[in-house]
């Protein structure tokens, strides 16, 4: 079974983003290392409109294999040696995306960074800013948060809305937008020996983050009096679900819409 996992684009250009997926550039983290984008192509879908799909690749400019030439052992160099792919499926309208790691080589996180590193990569004009939050199962976070024993820690990074917001943090979303607010950072620390009490204002905010406009993290005690720390883009956190790895592009599409529409239906709520 492939294991796809569900985030949101955070995309703020003036540039088209599929021209920018689809111009070749690539990616460098560290020496021989790249990550590009192929394969590309848009599907249609009657309700959601333009759905882009693609491999995610990370290669190497070149591995060291051993071989037998000559009836001796012996090296050879692999230019361009593929060591992973990832699938993803972007709604272009949403900017919802589904992404399917590809074990320790790729991981959710590794996606996430280096995907949105190729759309910054190919823009020449330095104007594109990408980042990719991942999407919880609705209200989970905020629910383990609200029955720990005592909260001793809250930190909630945001990212305004685009292109839509939601009314359960609607007010939260036209305030960072109002002040022109790229990324918004806040701590909350209890004073020692007691819980904080969270308010309607942090509860928006952790809905904000859970739905991928940011990410929320927090330490305490839970029921059970266990010390714990919990976080939104932890991978035990993430939305996901898995299909089977023989299904094509368009069944794997299809069998993913579901989720991408229950996500979307948040929005009516």
């Amino acid at each position: 079974m492939d294991t796809f996992y569900f985030g949101r684009l955070n995309f703020v250009s003036k540039r088209d983003l599929y021209k920018l997926l689809d111009s070749g550039y690539k990616y460098r983290p560290e020496v021989n290392i790249n990550f590009g984008v192929f394969n590309l192509r848009k599907m249609e879908d009657r309700d959601f409109g333009v759905i882009i799909t693609g491999e995610l690749i990370k290669y190497k400019d070149y591995i060291e294999n051993e071989v037998v030439k000559d009836n001796k052992p012996s090296t050879e160099l692999v230019e361009n040696a593929i060591l992973g792919k990832c699938r993803f499926f972007l709604l272009e309208q949403d900017h919802l995306i589904a992404y399917n790691p590809y074990g320790k080589i790729i991981d959710d996180k590794a996606f996430c960074h280096s995907f949105s590193g190729v759309i910054i990569a190919a823009d020449d004009t330095f104007d594109s800013d990408s980042l990719i939050y991942p999407i919880n199962n609705e209200y989970e976070f905020l629910d383990f948060v609200k029955k720990m024993r005592s909260i001793n820690k809250l930190t909630i990074n945001l990212t305004p809305s685009n292109p839509n917001n939601r009314d359960l943090w609607k007010d939260v979303d036209d305030k960072l937008n109002e002040m022109n607010v790229k990324i918004y950072k806040e701590t909350f620390t209890a004073t020692k020996g007691k819980s904080l009490n969270l308010q309607d204002e942090e509860e928006s905010k952790i809905h904000m983050a859970e739905d991928g406009y940011g990410k929320a993290f927090s330490e305490g005690v839970d029921q059970d009096g266990n010390e714990v720390s919990v976080s939104t883009d932890h991978k035990d956190s993430v939305m996901k679900k898995k299909i089977s790895k023989t299904e094509d592009v368009a069944e794997q599409y299809m069998n993913l819409r579901g989720v991408f529409d229950n996500i979307r239906n948040r929005f009516s709520k």
